[in-house]
């Protein structure tokens, strides 16, 4: 999720979004997501309702990226009716047409599509590794097919080989 998380950052800086210290002050929440960890569906959840009292007092927005969104899918909508934005690791690089989308019409969007245009085909992945002291990030979600039995990875990211 670091890669990920690199590459949503970069791509939302052009519509006017700045990281920030608290969810309290942010304009739009994104959690980005591992679905490797222990219960991590429940975390997420968990997180959600934190931050849903902060979009009682706020217009903000709320995004869940990443493999617990590919996994749960419509169920985030489901059990977090306030979640605006739900997106699949494939299809982060869709991440600010959405969030534009999202503010403008008021209604939940999805994306956890796999397309067949590959999420680095859009993004200039050599932007986030030249001040890094790797030459390159792996992301393990786009091609790990081993199938360990601690692991989730291959099952969320339709990848078998």
């Amino acid at each position: 999720t670091f890669m990920d998380s690199l590459i949503i950052e970069n791509i939302i800086k052009p519509l006017g979004f700045s990281i920030v210290n608290e969810p309290s002050e942010a304009d739009i929440v994104i959690l980005n997501t591992c679905h490797i960890r222990e219960k991590a569906a429940e975390k997420l959840y968990s997180e959600l309702g934190r931050i849903r009292k902060i979009q009682e007092t706020k217009n903000l927005t709320i995004v869940v990226a990443g493999c617990v969104a590919q996994a749960e899918g419509t169920e985030i909508f489901t059990r977090a009716p306030f979640v605006d934005i739900v997106v699949g690791p494939q299809s982060i690089h869709t991440l600010p047409e959405l969030i534009v989308k999202a503010r403008k019409i008021k209604k939940q969007i999805i994306n956890i599509d796999f397309p067949v245009i590959s999420k680095f085909d859009a993004i200039a992945v050599e932007e986030y590794t030249k001040n890094q002291k790797v030459s390159a990030f792996i992301s393990v979600q786009e091609g790990c097919n081993k199938f360990c039995s601690f692991c989730v990875v291959p099952y969320t990211s339709n990848y078998y080989g």
